[in-house]
Parts: C-alpha cells; sequence; structure tokens
C-alpha cells in the first residue's frame, strides 16, 4: 500500500515538472516576440499596439503560472524526501541545504513568502 502511494506520489511530480517544462516553453516563445530591451519611449510610441500587449500580458500570465508551477514542485519535492513544506520559507531552506538554490536567492525569495504567508 505504501509503496502504491509513493508511486502515485513519484508520478504527480513528474507531472508538475512537466508543466514546468511546457511552462517555460510556452513562456520562452512569447519573450521571442519582443525586441528587447523595450525602452520607455518606444513604448510609449506603440501604447496602442494590441499585438505587443497581447504577448505581454502573455509574458505576465506564463511567468505567474510558471513561478506556481515552480512552487508547487518544489514543496512536492521536500514532501516526498521527508522535509516539512508547511511554509515555503521551510522549502527554500531544503532546497539551499541540497545545494539546488545559493543562499542569496532563498534569502530574496525566503523575504517574499514570509511576507505572503504571514497570517
Amino acid at each position: 500500500m505504501t509503496h502504491d502511494i509513493l508511486e502515485a506520489q513519484q508520478r504527480h511530480l513528474a507531472q508538475l515538472m512537466e508543466a514546468i517544462q511546457r511552462c517555460a516553453w510556452f513562456l520562452h516563445q512569447s519573450e521571442a516576440k519582443i525586441d528587447w530591451p523595450i525602452a520607455p519611449e518606444w513604448l510609449a510610441e506603440h501604447k496602442k499596439d494590441v499585438d505587443l500587449f497581447e504577448t505581454l500580458a502573455a509574458i505576465n500570465e506564463r511567468f505567474a503560472k510558471l513561478q506556481d508551477s515552480l512552487a508547487s514542485a518544489m514543496r512536492h519535492s521536500a514532501l516526498l524526501a521527508g522535509e516539512s513544506s508547511d511554509s515555503f520559507l521551510k522549502v527554500l531552506v531544503f532546497f539551499e541545504k541540497q545545494g539546488v538554490i545559493d543562499a542569496t536567492i532563498r534569502g530574496a525569495f525566503g523575504h517574499r513568502f514570509t511576507l505572503r504567508e504571514a497570517p
């Protein structure tokens, strides 16, 4: 029974990883449509360009989806490793200890998530 549960959780993690790959691919396809960096003057000249703003909106949505998918996969990975995942700060500390992220990244994101998760 426990083996079946573990396999189901591993399959779920694999599905999360596939979702991350799709999110990253579609984000890259959208961002490739823009000639970066965007100068404020150029943006002002194109302020009514529907195609441009639809692309920028897609980038915004896809980046948010990628962030959410990464956070879900990270929480699930920590859970499968037997680590506490009741706060994202704990998940970040776990990933730092594993060498996946460095202290600077953990600190930057940890502050953001601590504020967001505060009661």
